[in-house]
């Protein structure tokens, strides 16, 4: 059974737990080791299970808890060489077993899954989007956490899949009359900055196809977004594109959201949901 639990989804920390037919990957380490294990362990696995750790960019809220995870529990870790190169220059350094992800159409083979990497828009040195294969069932699944706009190459490869997680950071005019300073504001909505509810649900809806299972909308801003409002706008959008299920779900920052199987919600760990309505 291919099970996805989003360990927790925000700026205060990000972790995708990804259980296959043959192995177990998390994608970024955006927390402690405690709060790690401890996480995993409210979605019933133990960290010894993961085989792998992939990291989307060197973002602290994606990052932090890389180097200290991957020597306790022996992780081997793959990102792209420009996030690897910015490990390396960091304070906290780069684990000693890393191997680059390849950004040019290919895919690697990690554990019993196929992983693409899709390089996205973002203040980092070489953010990336994802595509994990299952290859024993062929179950896909796309994930874009941090990105300031989606290139015409994400839609190519976010075609034809089972299970999307994708950003739906800020709501527009909630950050336009929020309390952040104005740079901050402005890098947020920029091209390098962050997808709000419109452009991840323009994301969606893209995706949307007959046997798409489900979508998980993350990274939502505590500040800038409710999940009410992601939830209504990528609906709406979803309801338009023909698409007919109502695996629709925000995941929390402070809670994990799954985990998702093949056939929906395997058991509810608090995420939030609004039904399609159709």
């Amino acid at each position: 059974m291919i099970r996805v639990t989003i360990l927790g989804s925000g700026s205060r920390g990000n972790a995708i737990l990804v259980d296959g037919t043959e192995g177990s990957l998390l994608v970024d380490a955006g927390f402690s080791v405690r709060t790690l294990a401890k996480r995993m362990a409210t979605a019933g696995c133990r960290p010894e299970q993961v085989s792998s750790l992939l990291l989307t960019h060197e973002h602290t809220d994606h990052a932090s808890g890389a180097v200290g995870a991957c020597a306790r529990w022996r992780w081997p870790l793959y990102a792209t060489e420009g996030t690897l190169a910015a490990l390396r220059e960091s304070a906290d350094g780069c684990p000693e077993r890393a191997s680059p992800l390849a950004t040019d159409d290919r895919v690697i083979s990690v554990d019993g899954f196929d992983v693409q990497a899709i390089v996205v828009p973002h203040d980092a040195r070489e953010c990336a989007a994802m595509v994990i294969t299952d290859q024993r069932s062929g179950f896909r699944l796309g994930i874009a956490l941090d990105l300031g706009r989606a290139p015409a190459e994400l839609a190519q490869a976010f075609a034809r899949l089972d299970l999307l997680v994708v950003e739906a950071n800020h709501d527009s005019d909630m950050l336009a009359v929020g309390p952040y300073p104005w740079p901050l504001k402005q890098r947020i909505s920029g091209g390098l900055g962050h997808l709000s509810n419109d452009a991840a649900a323009a994301v969606a809806a893209s995706a949307a196809h007959r046997a798409l299972r489900g979508v998980v909308l993350a990274h939502l801003s505590e500040t800038n977004n409710t999940p009410e409002a992601a939830l209504t706008t990528v609906r709406a959008a979803l309801r338009s594109s023909g698409w007919k299920h109502d695996g629709l779900w925000a995941a929390h920052q402070s809670a994990p959201c799954g985990p998702i199987g093949t056939r929906g919600l395997v058991a509810a760990s608090e995420p939030i949901q609004l039904p399609l309505g159709f």
